[in-house]
């Protein structure tokens, strides 16, 4: 039996206690870590294509960053630009109602002078003090949402800096991050069957989605284009937006635009944008284009898909599209590395069995799939011990 230290014991609980307020401290951040890992994991590829062509590491992270920021901020530009127009075109009052808007509110009012017992002047300056004291009454609730509006924008911008240098570090220390994982584990092949499937999940989850939505959202500027949608740019961003919400999806936005030009009797328009749209929109995204890019990686059922997406939403607000698919993905993956592991232990018992089960199980089809989740997290191994050769 072992003795007990006193040394140890204090060391442990000092360590514990130190972990516990260091997590409490960082818990106002949690989201914006689970973002910025998860948007390093997402624009990683571009930066491992870059890392080919130059060998700085900084440069090729600040490549992706950079054009996102860009592109980020001409589509805001535009968005703004887009709404001041038509706004100012809201403003412009027809000719036809400026002589009525531009009266005076005395003769307005004494046109119903016959039907009301009040005299007009006195009934405008009452309206008027009401006018007054509901201004007065709500100045210091405007004051307060304003000061309100004003601080949490502050929070998002320091958060969004935040995000952006993690993201960039993220990157930098990719290679290293892929070489050191593996090692947390206690048994290095379970980490790396554990990586391997976890990796191709979401590489499905997220990358295979996110570059689903976004070409979803390229063909439907250029549908918008061709059919004379105004702003056709601007549409195209806001159905990628829409794409990614897996309730709402891209039909929202041509559906909508539909209604519009039923509305102003354009029914060729508001027809070519259904037809088209369900099909290019809807039926090549989800059955065409995910799967083809989905192929050589760990298939997923939709209806996990969907739940993955969809569920989490409802309970943790718009968060829950990111917390959902990590945490479902996360699971999945132990499921089938202990999947993976189970068969590798029963092949392991009898290496030389021919009955029908055993051929089952040790089927071509097992044994790629085992390959290819140990592949999976090797290879970048292998990889990051080629750029660090290179690079030096």
């Amino acid at each position: 039996m072992k003795s007990y230290d006193p040394v140890k014991a204090a060391y442990a609980v000092v360590i514990t206690m130190v972990s516990l307020y260091t997590l409490y401290i960082t818990s106002a951040f949690f989201y914006v870590l689970i973002l910025s890992a998860l948007f390093a994991y997402i624009i990683h590829p571009v930066y491992f294509f870059c890392i080919r062509f130059v060998k700085s590491k900084q440069i090729c992270a600040l490549i992706p960053l950079g054009t996102i920021f860009l592109i980020t901020a001409a589509s805001g530009v535009m968005i703004v630009k887009a709404l001041t127009n038509e706004i100012s075109r809201i403003l412009e009052i027809p000719n036809n109602l400026n002589g009525f808007a531009n009266m005076d509110l005395r003769r307005i009012l004494g046109l119903f002078e016959p039907f009301i017992q009040t005299h007009p002047g006195k009934l405008t300056e009452s309206i008027g003090a009401y006018l007054n004291s509901l201004v007065t009454d709500y100045v210091p609730q405007i004051q307060s949402n304003i000061f309100q509006i004003s601080t949490g924008l502050s929070i998002l911008i320091i958060e969004l800096i935040v995000i952006v240098v993690l993201t960039y570090y993220l990157l930098v220390e990719s290679e290293t991050i892929a070489t050191e994982l593996p090692n947390l584990f206690p048994d290095r092949k379970v980490g790396v069957i554990f990586l391997g499937e976890l990796n191709y999940i979401y590489q499905n989850l997220f990358i295979v989605y996110f570059l689903t939505c976004l070409i979803t959202g390229i063909i439907g500027g250029v549908l918008y284009w061709v059919l004379g949608v105004p702003y056709p740019l601007i549409w195209g961003i806001v159905t990628f937006i829409m794409a990614l919400l897996p309730v709402v999806g891209a039909g929202t936005v041509y559906g909508l635009l539909a209604l519009y030009y039923i509305l102003i009797e354009d029914f060729f328009t508001a027809g070519a944008l259904i037809f088209l749209g369900i099909i290019f929109l809807s039926i090549i995204p989800d059955f065409v284009m995910r799967p083809k890019l989905a192929r050589n990686r760990a298939a997923i059922h939709p209806a996990i898909t969907l739940i993955a997406f969809a569920a989490p939403v409802f309970v943790l607000g718009p968060i829950g599209v990111i917390i959902g698919p990590l945490t479902y993905g996360f699971l999945l993956a132990a499921f089938r590395t202990r999947k993976i592991l189970g068969t590798s232990s029963i092949k392991a018992e009898s290496p030389d069995a021919s009955s029908p089960d055993d051929s089952v199980v040790g089927s071509p089809r097992e044994k790629a799939v085992e390959s290819k989740a140990g592949r999976s997290v090797e290879r970048p191994v292998q990889v990051s011990g080629e750029c660090s050769k290179s690079g030096n």
